[in-house]
């Protein structure tokens, strides 16, 4: 007897082991979903589902039915299956059944889980998605996303300030166009699209975002026009820092402080944009050419070099800050002077020097110049006679047409002036004079300016005379611009796409540096021309917009277009975001410091991927573009409930995935079961055996004993 028990409880502990399960009737919950994709197919097959189940309907939210035919319209109209699975889950079945077209981000099942596929129903979403970042004036483009899950046709109507689109199109799966108009103020779009299956439309409001800033200087016209264009415009003065998104250039070097040309060349190498523009002080007229060699996108065609020799005191009264200031301005003509230019100096004191005769000022040219004048030294006399008379003779062999003379002294002339005077009359050079200081020869001076046909110049301090030889400078190696009827070829560039530009009135013939890229042409000649200079971007018009262009109506569009673009290397000219897999892909156009995007309590950087690019793959929520003191909220267009997808395979998948299948609808009237475990009264029983047998054996004991 001991024996068979014990055999008994062996048998009871192996199975328990194997954890055996008796099948019990069980608890079915079938989740239909009533989201707007799919409840007309879940109605329609309401009547083929089994009464022994319990339902539960879900869209946005979830909510018990009493039937299968049951309606409920009051659950939002997107698919959240989080919400049907919790309501589910609370019901503790044995075994779900989900009833959808599989339209949704699938996430995981905490149950097993059946599902059964329907087809959704036919239509075709509009959702408008706005630009993240309009600026004030810019032409911004409206997305109009259509969305299908099924092939459909469709009547498409966008209203806005552009007017109003009307398209018949067919719409199978997703579909993008985009509805573009200048942002000149708060602006509202509207779409609607309509067809067999009913109506769907969107709407949504623009506020431009900000207004850039152009300080211009010399140039009303175009102020006009960028006026109309949006941005805020300061017409000067010139003031540092310069705190502007653009700087239009319409004014000569002389006619800004001293420093500007270094101030703007740094301006524009750390993002600024700037643009020079051909008044009658602008451009080449003003001496940016010489100014700004380097950064300017344009240079004159075909100008005839000039010849210049300064005649120069170095007398002993020049000695100290008088010289060294007198060099500086020498120096300022060497820069200013182009490689067609001819240059050269004659020192006087109590005899004349040939420091270096008339040469052209190419790049060797210059360097040579510059250390021959970085060594003179002062002492002796004040003799002009001779020095003049040598600086006429090394002229009469200079191949250009213009020739001229510039003589400074800061002392009286003690050799005989008559003769001096009858030469320049009789020389046919262009004689201009300068005097430095109070003890200076000043009514000499002026009559030798006179009498030369040049001009005079009268520094009253020493510091007055790089900016005077620079306006000396410029009067001689000045170019000339052309009036008259001239056509304008566009050339295939984005700033230029759409425009016909009419013809000019006044052109300055230019060629394009090789660093920039030409936008308008006309015959061969370069009308406008932009490029980048370290951070930022400059360009060049050589046309004088008081008088060309003025009965153009797209002038103010062409220009302010141009203007943004320059501003682009200071600012974030664009700021794009669209889906891309199961995220967003964010791209940054300009210039940035160091962009972040902040989503979700995460900061992750934006990558480079090219010049002024930036690019980020992120997560469809909503977020924040960090840059600097900056901030720019981006809201990006979510899938949406028509968001076509392979609703089957989704449903597969997520049935799979929890252990469950694809059922057909046949398959739904299957009884659900809950197996009861036996593992614990297999447990019990081995117990209550184990105890009887140490029961037995007590007492068998207790008889022998």
């Amino acid at each position: 007897m001991l024996r068979l028990l014990r055999v008994g409880v062996l048998i009871l502990l192996f199975l328990a082991f194997l954890d055996p399960r008796w099948p019990m009737p069980g608890r079915v919950v079938y989740l239909l979903d009533f989201s707007p994709s799919a409840r007309e197919s879940v109605f329609a097959l309401a009547d083929r589902l089994p009464r022994d189940g319990i339902y539960v309907a879900f869209a946005e939210r979830a909510a018990r039915l009493p039937s299968p035919t049951a309606r409920r319209l009051d659950l939002g109209e997107r698919t959240d299956l989080k919400a049907a699975f919790q309501e589910a889950e609370a019901l503790r079945p044995s075994r779900v059944v989900l009833v959808s077209d599989g339209l949704f981000e699938p996430i995981s099942a905490p149950f097993p889980l059946d599902a059964v596929y329907v087809p959704p129903k036919p239509h075709v979403a509009v959702e408008l998605v706005p630009p993240p970042y309009p600026l004030y004036g810019e032409t911004v483009g409206v997305g109009v996303v259509l969305e299908a899950p099924l092939s459909v046709e469709a009547r498409l109507r966008v209203e806005g300030p552009a007017g109003t689109w009307e398209r018949s199109l067919r719409v199978e799966g997703r579909k993008s166009l985009v509805y573009t108009f200048s942002l000149t103020e708060k602006a509202e779009v509207w779409a609607v699209v309509e067809g067999s299956w009913g109506r769907s439309e969107a709407q949504v409001s623009l506020q431009p975002a900000d207004r850039g800033r152009a300080l211009v200087l010399g140039d009303p016209a175009l102020a006009r026009y960028l006026e109309a264009q949006g941005f805020q415009v300061e017409e000067g003065p010139f003031r540092l820092p310069l705190e502007a998104d653009l700087v239009a250039v319409g004014l000569g070097v002389l006619d800004l402080p001293e420093g500007a040309p270094e101030a703007l060349r740094s301006y524009l190498r750390q993002g600024g944009g700037l643009l020079f523009t051909a008044t009658p002080k602008g451009l080449f007229f003003g001496g940016w050419d010489r100014a700004l060699p380097e950064d300017l996108p344009l240079k004159p065609l075909g100008r005839k070099g000039a010849a210049l020799v300064l005649v120069m005191d170095v007398s002993g009264s020049m000695e100290g800050e008088k010289l060294s200031l007198a060099v500086a301005g020498a120096l300022e003509l060497v820069r200013s002077a182009a490689e067609e230019d001819y240059l050269g100096v004659v020192l006087f004191s109590s005899t004349h020097r040939v420091l270096f005769p008339p040469r052209p000022m190419t790049e060797q040219g210059k360097k040579e110049a510059e250390s021959l004048l970085l060594s003179v030294r002062a002492g002796g006399g004040t003799v002009l006679g001779s020095a003049f008379r040598e600086a006429v003779r090394l002229l009469q062999g200079v191949p250009v047409e213009r020739k001229g003379i510039l003589v400074l002294s800061d002392g009286l002339i003690s050799d005989p002036q008559d003769p001096i005077l009858a030469l320049a009359e009789a020389s046919g050079l262009e004689v201009s004079a300068m005097a430095l200081g109070a003890d200076a020869d000043r009514a000499f001076l002026k009559v030798l300016a006179e009498r030369g046909g040049g001009r005079y110049y009268q520094a009253a301090t020493a510091q007055e005379l790089p900016r005077l030889f620079l306006k000396e400078g410029q009067e001689v190696f000045q170019g000339e611009g052309l009036e008259g009827r001239f056509p304008v070829k566009v050339r295939l560039h984005p700033l230029a796409q759409g425009f016909s530009p009419p013809p000019l009135s006044v052109l300055l013939p230019a060629r394009a540096e090789p660093w920039a890229e030409v936008v308008l042409e006309s015959d061969g000649r370069a009308v406008l021309a932009l490029g980048e200079r370290g951070e930022g971007r400059v360009a060049a018009l050589a046309t004088d917009l008081s008088r060309s262009w003025r009965g153009w109506k797209e002038a103010a569009s062409f220009l302010g277009g141009l203007a943004r673009y320059l501003m682009g290397g200071k600012k974030a000219m664009a700021l794009y975001a669209y889906p891309e897999g199961k995220g967003v892909r964010v791209v940054v156009l300009g210039h940035l410091e160091r962009p972040l995007f902040l989503s979700e309590g995460q900061e992750m950087p934006l990558v480079p991927t090219g010049p002024g690019r930036y690019e980020i793959q992120a997560q469809a929520a909503p977020g924040v573009l960090l840059d600097g003191p900056r901030r720019l909220p981006l809201a990006f267009p979510l899938p949406g409930e028509w968001t076509p997808r392979d609703g089957k395979l989704v449903l597969k998948t997520l049935a799979e995935a929890s252990h469950g299948r694809l059922l057909a609808l046949e398959d739904l009237g299957q009884p659900g079961s809950s197996p009861l475990p036996l593992r614990p009264y297999l447990l019990a029983l081995a117990l209550a055996l184990f105890l009887l047998e140490r029961l037995l054996e007590a007492r068998s004991f207790a008889r022998k004993a």
